[in-house]
Protein backbone atom coordinates (compact mmCIF):
# COMPACT_ATOMS: atom_id res chain seq x y z
CA UNK A 1 0.00 0.00 0.00
CA UNK A 2 1.62 3.24 -1.12
CA UNK A 3 0.68 6.41 0.66
CA UNK A 4 0.32 6.64 4.40
CA UNK A 5 -0.31 3.84 6.83
CA UNK A 6 0.45 2.93 10.40
CA UNK A 7 2.13 -0.25 11.53
CA UNK A 8 0.66 -1.49 14.78
CA UNK A 9 2.52 -4.26 16.52
CA UNK A 10 1.78 -6.31 19.58
CA UNK A 11 4.33 -4.40 21.67
CA UNK A 12 2.53 -3.37 24.83
CA UNK A 13 -0.55 -5.36 23.89
CA UNK A 14 0.34 -8.86 24.97
CA UNK A 15 -3.36 -9.75 25.29
CA UNK A 16 -3.95 -9.09 21.59
CA UNK A 17 -0.78 -10.95 20.63
CA UNK A 18 -1.81 -13.96 22.69
CA UNK A 19 -5.30 -13.92 21.18
CA UNK A 20 -3.88 -13.69 17.65
CA UNK A 21 -1.64 -16.68 18.32
CA UNK A 22 -4.58 -18.69 19.64
CA UNK A 23 -6.71 -17.66 16.66
CA UNK A 24 -3.99 -18.62 14.22
CA UNK A 25 -3.70 -22.06 15.82
CA UNK A 26 -7.48 -22.44 15.58
CA UNK A 27 -8.10 -20.96 12.12
CA UNK A 28 -4.70 -20.85 10.34
CA UNK A 29 -6.11 -17.90 8.38
CA UNK A 30 -6.79 -14.62 10.18
CA UNK A 31 -8.36 -12.83 7.19
CA UNK A 32 -11.91 -12.84 8.55
CA UNK A 33 -11.18 -11.62 12.11
CA UNK A 34 -8.71 -9.05 10.77
CA UNK A 35 -11.30 -7.81 8.26
CA UNK A 36 -13.68 -7.27 11.18
CA UNK A 37 -10.96 -5.26 12.89
CA UNK A 38 -10.45 -3.28 9.67
CA UNK A 39 -14.17 -2.46 9.50
CA UNK A 40 -14.08 -1.30 13.12
CA UNK A 41 -11.08 0.92 12.37
CA UNK A 42 -12.87 2.50 9.42
CA UNK A 43 -15.75 3.46 11.70
CA UNK A 44 -13.60 4.70 14.58
CA UNK A 45 -11.40 6.75 12.25
CA UNK A 46 -14.52 8.28 10.68
CA UNK A 47 -15.77 9.24 14.15
CA UNK A 48 -12.44 10.82 15.03
CA UNK A 49 -12.40 12.63 11.70
CA UNK A 50 -15.78 14.14 12.54
CA UNK A 51 -14.42 15.14 15.96
CA UNK A 52 -11.22 16.45 14.30
CA UNK A 53 -8.97 14.72 16.78
CA UNK A 54 -6.05 12.32 16.89
CA UNK A 55 -6.30 8.75 18.21
CA UNK A 56 -5.11 9.99 21.61
CA UNK A 57 -7.97 12.52 21.77
CA UNK A 58 -5.90 15.63 21.03
CA UNK A 59 -7.50 18.24 18.76
CA UNK A 60 -5.79 18.64 15.40
CA UNK A 61 -3.68 21.74 14.88
CA UNK A 62 -5.92 24.57 13.64
CA UNK A 63 -5.87 25.81 10.06
CA UNK A 64 -3.76 28.85 9.38
CA UNK A 65 -5.90 31.98 9.01
CA UNK A 66 -4.51 32.55 5.50
CA UNK A 67 -5.50 29.06 4.32
CA UNK A 68 -8.84 29.24 6.06
CA UNK A 69 -9.63 32.54 4.29
CA UNK A 70 -8.95 31.10 0.81
CA UNK A 71 -10.40 27.62 1.39
CA UNK A 72 -13.36 27.29 -0.99
CA UNK A 73 -15.46 24.94 1.18
CA UNK A 74 -15.42 23.43 4.67
CA UNK A 75 -13.53 26.56 5.74
CA UNK A 76 -13.87 25.78 9.44
CA UNK A 77 -13.04 22.09 9.21
CA UNK A 78 -9.57 20.58 9.35
CA UNK A 79 -8.45 17.91 6.86
CA UNK A 80 -11.57 18.51 4.81
CA UNK A 81 -11.76 20.05 1.39
CA UNK A 82 -13.00 17.31 -0.92
CA UNK A 83 -12.78 14.58 1.75
CA UNK A 84 -10.34 12.62 -0.40
CA UNK A 85 -8.01 11.71 2.45
CA UNK A 86 -10.85 10.62 4.75
CA UNK A 87 -12.66 8.74 2.01
CA UNK A 88 -9.61 6.79 0.85
CA UNK A 89 -8.92 5.22 4.24
CA UNK A 90 -9.09 1.49 3.64
CA UNK A 91 -7.73 -1.81 4.81
CA UNK A 92 -6.42 -5.06 3.43
CA UNK A 93 -6.72 -8.21 5.50
CA UNK A 94 -4.69 -11.24 4.59
CA UNK A 95 -4.11 -14.52 6.44
CA UNK A 96 -1.44 -13.02 8.71
CA UNK A 97 -1.73 -9.22 8.65
CA UNK A 98 -4.02 -6.21 8.50
CA UNK A 99 -2.92 -3.14 6.56
CA UNK A 100 -4.81 0.08 7.29
CA UNK A 101 -4.18 3.48 5.75
CA UNK A 102 -4.60 5.58 2.63
CA UNK A 103 -3.03 5.29 -0.82
CA UNK A 104 -2.67 9.08 -0.99
CA UNK A 105 0.94 10.12 -0.58
CA UNK A 106 0.11 13.43 1.06
CA UNK A 107 -1.45 11.44 3.90
CA UNK A 108 2.02 11.10 5.41
CA UNK A 109 2.52 14.89 5.37
CA UNK A 110 -0.76 15.34 7.22
CA UNK A 111 0.03 12.58 9.72
CA UNK A 112 3.58 13.67 10.54
CA UNK A 113 3.69 17.29 9.35
CA UNK A 114 5.84 18.74 6.60
CA UNK A 115 8.40 21.26 7.74
CA UNK A 116 9.19 22.61 4.24
CA UNK A 117 5.69 24.09 3.98
CA UNK A 118 5.08 24.72 7.69
CA UNK A 119 2.37 22.07 7.70
CA UNK A 120 1.77 20.92 11.28
CA UNK A 121 1.29 17.26 12.12
CA UNK A 122 -2.34 16.24 12.36
CA UNK A 123 -2.24 12.58 13.38
CA UNK A 124 -5.33 10.83 12.11
CA UNK A 125 -4.08 7.23 11.87
CA UNK A 126 -3.66 4.98 14.87
CA UNK A 127 -5.44 3.24 17.69
CA UNK A 128 -7.06 4.90 20.66
CA UNK A 129 -7.23 2.99 23.92
CA UNK A 130 -10.89 2.29 23.12
CA UNK A 131 -9.84 0.91 19.72
CA UNK A 132 -7.29 -1.37 21.38
CA UNK A 133 -9.95 -2.64 23.78
CA UNK A 134 -12.42 -3.13 20.93
CA UNK A 135 -9.85 -5.00 18.82
CA UNK A 136 -9.15 -7.33 21.73
CA UNK A 137 -12.88 -7.89 22.13
CA UNK A 138 -13.41 -8.55 18.40
CA UNK A 139 -10.58 -11.07 18.31
CA UNK A 140 -11.68 -12.73 21.57
CA UNK A 141 -15.12 -13.23 20.06
CA UNK A 142 -13.60 -15.49 17.42
CA UNK A 143 -12.04 -17.68 20.10
CA UNK A 144 -15.47 -18.28 21.57
CA UNK A 145 -16.88 -19.60 18.25
CA UNK A 146 -16.97 -23.32 17.75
Amino acid sequence: MAGSFVVITHNGTEDAYSILNQLYEKLSDLSEPLADVGEHLLLSHRDRWNAQESPDGEAWAPLSPAYQARKPKHANEILRLNDDLRDTLNYQADPLALYFGTPLEYGAAQQFGYEDTNLPARPYLGLSQQDADDVTSILSGYLELD
